[in-house]
């Protein structure tokens, strides 16, 4: 069981980041984002790319992919949200749908990409190394999944809640009429909120890449499921989102732990987690009544 709930938060760390990132695109855009887990795979292949081009540790090619994401994000937002966004959000929504079908199918035509998933080195030692713990095997690079995921919250708790900038960036999400009364560039705000969603995307990408690989037409299973813990959590709740996204992860690792049952049967029933969660409580876990709109 404990190595289950291991494994479950490790995947659930990717779902954590990708929900994140949704969660401050839709406060920034008031869209979903929908091209987030095809970001992820991409911010996968990136530090793939830096540790061969480069020949840099999985280390130094996190902080480029989270670099790259960053200024991926800024791209993707001048280049496409910010256009599509002039004829409203149907168009903007439809816009990051698109995103999802140019990722998945053109990332294979990179050179040293292609279709098929591939091994990203571990942060220390080999990605099989495993400590026991009352007698049960848990991965040293599931400890660092753990460990990067919980850096990552607080640097972001740091920067929206201590800086500057980052209280403007929330000014600008909540209200941007009185930001632009108070000298706050909205438009500015609004890309490195998106620059920082697509960072954090390559961020988890990276982090779970020595156990998932990088790479591979997974995109689209992980936003959804960076979705579903969104919901399920709380959309409108940063902290929901985290702790969402461990959820779906941890009960996708339980059920395919169940003996009897088919390796395909978690799927269904974490997508059914949504359902279950717009019906008895729509505004998340750690989402307050008020956030539910009409």
């Amino acid at each position: 069981m404990l190595q289950l709930l291991v494994a479950g938060l490790t995947v659930g760390s990717g779902y954590a980041l990708v929900a994140l990132g949704i969660h401050i695109i839709l406060r920034a855009t008031r869209i979903v984002n929908f091209a987030q887990g095809e970001f992820t795979i991409v911010g996968g292949l990136l530090a793939l790319t830096f540790v061969q081009l480069f020949h840099v540790n999985t280390w130094f090619a996190l902080a480029g992919a989270t670099l790259a994401g960053f200024v991926l994000g800024l791209l993707y937002e001048r280049l496409v949200l910010r256009p599509a966004g002039r004829s409203g959000e149907i168009p903007l929504t439809i816009a990051t749908l698109g995103t999802v079908f140019i990722l998945l199918y053109g990332h294979a035509l990179v050179p040293g990409w292609g279709s098929l998933p591939q091994p990203l080195p571990a942060f220390t030692g080999d990605a099989s190394d495993a400590i026991t713990v009352g007698g049960v095997s848990i991965q040293v690079q599931s400890i660092w999944v753990l460990g990067l995921l919980l850096a990552a919250l607080v640097v972001l708790y740091l920067f929206f809640e201590r800086t500057y900038y980052g209280k403007a960036i929330r000014a600008a999400a909540n209200n941007p009429t009185g930001a632009k009364l108070v000298g706050i560039d909205v438009t500015g705000a609004r890309a490195v909120s998106v620059g920082l969603a697509i960072a954090l995307a390559a961020y988890g990408g990276t982090i779970i890449g020595p156990i998932t690989l990088v790479g591979g037409a997974g995109g689209t299973a992980i936003a959804i499921k960076g979705f579903v813990g969104a919901i399920v959590g709380g959309l409108e709740s940063p902290l929901g989102c985290v702790a969402g996204g461990l959820l779906v992860g941890v009960v996708e690792k339980l059920i395919q732990g169940l003996p009897g049952v088919s390796y395909g049967v978690s799927d269904p029933v974490v997508y059914s987690l949504l359902l279950v969660a717009l019906l008895l409580r729509p505004q998340g876990l750690f989402g307050a009544r008020s956030a539910v709109r009409d």
